[in-house]
């Protein structure tokens, strides 16, 4: 339970029933050290591995509360968090929780965005893709679970708390949704266990701070591992603001290791399906524009025309 035992190293928590339970993550630590984990937890095999040639760009914006804990705090402090733990991979650059939530300040956007608001955030922030999130559920049972249901004149049902995050991630250049996943996070309490509901609560609607930061660490690294593995496979795409002279240019450079050289395309899109949810997909063709790399400024580059026509507006990719 490390992300419990880092809260507590963290601040001193006050034992205010289930809304207070968010508000006080506020500046706390990682959940998790997944950058080393991975490998352990998931095997060689399932590590995740980028196609992307150059570094993501990517944020997170405040998770929404659809259960209704009312804690103010609840979603930025969240995205804070899940923020930390992708900061920590290699082929992805975050930026501040806090960046995004100024972003969508001026806009005048609030969470939950839709994927279109999500991109416009997206172009705002440079990002290649903004990750949007919910805490959905938060739900207590009780059940017998593996040997104990062979066993129940033995044993006793043991009381639960599952913590339901649904985690999705936009790609910025065309508003569409690279991964969706509802990630549930599981606490047992045991059976019998007094400190499992709050001190006083003995009707069982609110679960302990403890029996929730459990579940809730379970989710977020469930979420991190799913969210990772959607954008392992989105490649690198900039969308070009202006062509001049036989150059592109755009927002992207230097700071996500973008190199004089790199050679892109622009991909001609044969189809748009949507699906039965409103989820939109891309049917990329050939190619038809080709650029290369001329010149990178921190936070921008030139790229050279180098066969084809690109306009402002046209996106384009990174090829190795």
């Amino acid at each position: 339970m490390r992300f419990y035992r880092e809260l507590k190293r963290a601040a001193a928590f006050r034992v205010v029933g289930l809304a207070a339970l968010l508000a006080v993550l506020a500046g706390c630590g990682a959940v998790l050290d997944m950058a080393e984990d991975n490998e352990w937890r998931w095997g060689f095999f399932g590590k995740v591995k980028f196609i992307s040639p150059v570094k993501l760009r990517i944020g997170v914006a405040p998770f929404s509360d659809d259960v209704g804990l009312g804690a103010a705090e609840a979603g930025s402090n969240l995205a804070r968090l899940m923020s930390a733990e992708m900061a920590k991979d290699s082929n992805l650059v975050v930026v501040p929780a806090e960046a995004v939530e100024a972003a969508m300040a001026a806009r005048g956007y609030t969470a939950p965005l839709t994927p279109l608001r999500a991109a416009e955030i997206g172009t705002d922030l440079r990002l290649n893709a903004l990750v949007l999130g919910s805490l959905s559920e938060v739900k207590k049972y009780n059940l017998r679970k593996g040997w104990r249901r062979l066993a129940r004149i033995v044993t006793e049902q043991h009381e639960y708390v599952n913590a339901v995050l649904a985690v999705s991630a936009v790609d910025s250049a065309t508003g569409i949704v690279l991964v969706s996943r509802a990630n549930t996070g599981e606490y047992d309490g045991g059976s019998g266990n007094d400190d499992f509901f709050e001190a006083g609560d003995r009707t069982g609607h609110i679960p302990s701070q403890e029996a929730l930061e459990s579940s809730l660490d379970d989710a977020l690294t469930e979420s991190y591992y799913r969210t990772l593995t959607g954008l392992a496979a989105l490649p690198f795409k900039a969308r070009v603001l202006s062509v001049t002279g036989g150059q592109a240019h755009i927002g992207f450079g230097s700071d996500v290791d973008l190199r004089k050289g790199r050679e892109f395309v622009k991909l001609l899109v044969e189809e748009v399906v949507t699906n039965s949810i409103g989820d939109s997909y891309q049917i990329m063709g050939a190619p038809v524009a080709r650029l290369k790399v001329a010149e990178v400024g921190e936070s921008g580059a030139a790229l050279d025309i180098t066969d084809g026509q690109v306009a402002p507006g046209d996106v384009i990719q990174a090829v190795d």
